[in-house]
């Protein structure tokens, strides 16, 4: 208790030192077992680590750079048990050449019980903050996240949790700023993920992009949540077309995937921002694929969501969502899809017309029991909206629906 006391008092210690004199580097490590390792190594300053080992044979590797006069990394790692490894480097850059006074500070912490548990953190430029907790044995987190946005809120901030055997976690996030075609200058906006997974073989990948282009970047932010054997969810989220022409607002992707079970799968993707998605699934077998994307010259309000709910065994769904809008239009895909039962499957494709503004595709497929199928396809054009709703009862059930 005392030696974590003191752990955590460094870690608070950091910033007031930096305050008193900004060039010093600072760490801690305290050892308590056999064989453990802990290598440490920091330049110019602005930099503080502290590592806590308890065990046999845990290793610790902490790098850390700070090109910034004003810029800081803080560090932190804690393991217990047997065999477990951590590596963390972390740079601190100005986001420009221009911008060289920034106040930007990398933290990261790591925690591990248990035996072989792994844990990679890469941090450069500033506003990364990183977060890993692993019990068990042979646990994996990796985390990348860059950040070279002058903006004090293009912040990427990740956590990872892991409790069980065998589970993979992986994060990658980048913000940035860029250019207009008509040379204006535009931010970049922030990033945020939290990955937890319970039991064994669980895979997770989320990667979340938020590098501004010809418009300010996109609020990213994914949740994933899985719990059993062998569940893998794959999320995707970029965007740098999506502000909102009216209130030059930056568009927001939200994506959250529950699985509780066996060998269920989820992959989503979106781009250029304004799109929602949230999928539950309980259960053995499901499988959903969900991708949404608006058109890039598509700027506007557009935004595609999707809903899907799975109970029990065998079931999947597929939700394609495609918004290709002119400038200046605003359109919206929705789409609703619940199965309650065993061996339902359910497709739904909505695509809109060159008129967006005037468009929109609105689809709900509720089914309960065994053995239902559904297929909907939607396609739009000028000052055309399409609608459709499906609900089946029972077992052996089949609904095809087509409009354009």
């Amino acid at each position: 208790m005392k030696t974590m006391t003191a752990l955590a008092l460094v870690l608070a210690s950091v910033p007031a030192a930096y305050a008193a004199s900004p060039l010093e580097n600072e760490s801690f490590i305290d050892q308590v077992g056999a064989y453990n390792n802990a290598t440490v190594s920091q330049k110019n300053g602005n930099n503080g680590q502290a590592t806590f080992q308890a065990g046999k044979g845990n290793a610790v590797t902490t790098s850390q750079v700070s090109k910034l006069a004003t810029g800081n990394n803080t560090s932190g790692n804690v393991q217990v048990g047997n065999h477990n490894t951590a590596t963390t480097a972390q740079t601190n850059t100005p986001p420009n050449d221009q911008f060289t006074t920034a106040t930007y500070t990398n933290n990261s912490f790591s925690a591990q019980y248990g035996v072989k548990n792994d844990s990679t953190v890469t941090q450069t430029g500033g506003q990364n903050t990183q977060g890993a907790i692993q019990a068990g044995r042979n646990n994996e987190s990796v985390v990348g996240q860059s950040d070279a946005s002058v903006s004090a809120g293009a912040a990427n901030t990740s956590f990872t949790g892991q409790f069980g055997v065998n589970n993979t976690a992986a994060t990658s996030q980048k913000s940035a700023d860029g250019t207009s075609d008509f040379g204006s200058f535009e931010n970049g906006h922030s990033n945020a993920a939290s990955t937890l997974q319970f039991g064994e073989k669980n895979e997770a990948s989320t990667t979340q992009n938020s590098v501004a282009g010809t418009a300010l970047g996109a609020y990213n932010q994914a949740a994933t949540v899985q719990a059993g054997y062998g569940n893998i969810a794959v999320t995707k989220q970029g965007g740098s077309i999506g502000d909102d022409v009216a209130s030059l607002a930056p568009q927001t992707n939200a994506s959250f995937v529950g699985q509780v079970g066996a060998n269920n799968g989820a992959g989503i993707t979106q781009t250029n921002g304004g799109n929602t998605q949230a999928s539950f699934q309980t259960g053995y077998g499901n499988s959903v694929i969900v991708g949404q994307k608006t058109q890039v010259f598509g700027t506007g309000s557009g935004a595609n969501n999707a809903v899907t709910s799975q109970y029990g065994a065998y079931n999947q769904a597929n939700v394609t969502q495609s918004m290709v809008a002119v400038p200046l239009a605003t359109g919206n895909n929705n789409s609703f899809i619940s199965q309650i039962g065993g061996s339902n499957v359910v497709n739904s494709a909505q695509t809109t017309g060159q008129q967006a503004s005037a468009a929109n595709n609105t689809q709900v497929a509720l089914q309960v029991g065994y053995g239902n199928s559904a297929t909907v396809t939607q396609s739009t054009a000028a000052s055309v909206t399409n609608t459709s709703f499906t609900a089946q009862y029972g077992v052996h059930n089949t609904a095809v629906v087509s409009q354009k």
